[in-house]
């Protein structure tokens, strides 16, 4: 099968990246990644589509986003809404020549769905970045808190990673807070696919910093991937945390998000690859895949450890 895995999430043909809108609804777990499905290089996003009732065979779905007025569909999340399935997710467009990331709009758009397969596109919920010359401004992760949604977004704010924070009532109007967390020196230039959640009695900030350098045995990938653990401050919608320790120290290992599943463990997946390595798997028509789902949970001492789901022992 050249190579094409048995339990990890791959696309039929063409390529994939980051695990976008885990989630358990309506008695499935979806999955949905992105996706370029007329090449095995990294092209115009669409979102693919897998369910699942264990987390160990998953059955291809339609796409469920594909390009349109709002640009390419980057990287987001899934949250349940009453019976409706919600995806979050940012618009891209290049303004100057495709790959110019210093001229590009993002801007976070809302999908829907009531039956899980087929989604309705509800246009844009938040149109601007937080500051005018703002222009890496993506994937939002939002979850359901004391009564109102709440959205984490990556931005980068000249040459500082940091996370963006906004609430809202129904999921298309939103309230900008302020700067959630941001980057301490040497944490990178950019926080890509941003996760919040908590853990036991604290909260944990996972997100995907571009620009750290190595140090030692740490950072050696190409990019990094990994979590802080800290506490929040709910009136001032601020995140403090001690210290950025990476979640796999392979060298393919990106984008990591989490959800919760049926019965409330903590689960995440991520992008089996990693930006600027080798794919041999490309000349077969095929990029990517995503990691087993694996389940977290917090020592004393504010370490994550991560075991695969319970379902993989079948």
């Amino acid at each position: 099968m050249h190579h094409r895995p048995g339990f990890h999430i791959a696309a039929p043909a063409g390529w994939i990246n980051d695990p976008n809108g885990l989630c358990f609804h309506n008695g499935l777990y979806h999955a949905f990644y992105q996706h370029h499905p007329y090449s095995s290089d990294w092209g115009p996003m669409h979102w693919g589509h897998v369910t699942s009732k264990d987390m160990v065979h998953w059955e291809h779905q339609p796409v469920a986003l594909a390009p349109g007025d709002e640009g390419t569909c980057f990287s987001g999340s899934a949250v349940t809404d009453g019976d409706t399935l919600a995806l979050l997710y940012t618009g891209h467009s290049w303004l100057g020549e495709e790959g110019d990331d210093t001229k590009m709009k993002q801007i976070q758009c809302l999908a829907t769905s009531e039956d899980g397969i087929h989604f309705e596109k509800q246009g844009i919920v938040i149109p601007d970045a937080p500051k005018a010359d703002m222009v890496h401004f993506r994937d939002p992760k939002v979850w359901k808190e004391d009564g109102l949604w709440h959205m984490v977004v990556g931005m980068k704010d000249g040459d500082q990673g940091q996370i963006g924070y906004y609430q809202s009532d129904d999921l298309r109007h939103w309230n900008y807070k302020g700067v959630m967390a941001e980057a301490k020196e040497g944490i990178g230039y950019m926080w890509e696919c941003p996760d919040f959640f908590a853990l036991d009695d604290k909260r944990v900030l996972i997100c995907s910093p571009m620009g750290m350098e190595a140090d030692g045995y740490n950072n050696l990938n190409f990019h990094q991937n990994g979590y802080m653990v800290g506490d929040l401050d709910k009136e001032l919608g601020r995140f403090t945390f001690d210290k950025f320790v990476e979640l796999d120290f392979g060298h393919d290992f990106y984008a990591c998000q989490t959800f919760d599943a049926e019965d409330g463990r903590k689960v995440a997946m991520a992008w089996m690859d990693m930006w600027h390595s080798e794919m041999p798997t490309k000349a077969r028509g095929w990029c990517g895949a995503l990691t087993l789902p694996r389940e977290l949970k917090l020592d004393e001492e504010g370490k994550i450890w991560q075991t695969p789901v319970k379902s993989l022992k079948h």
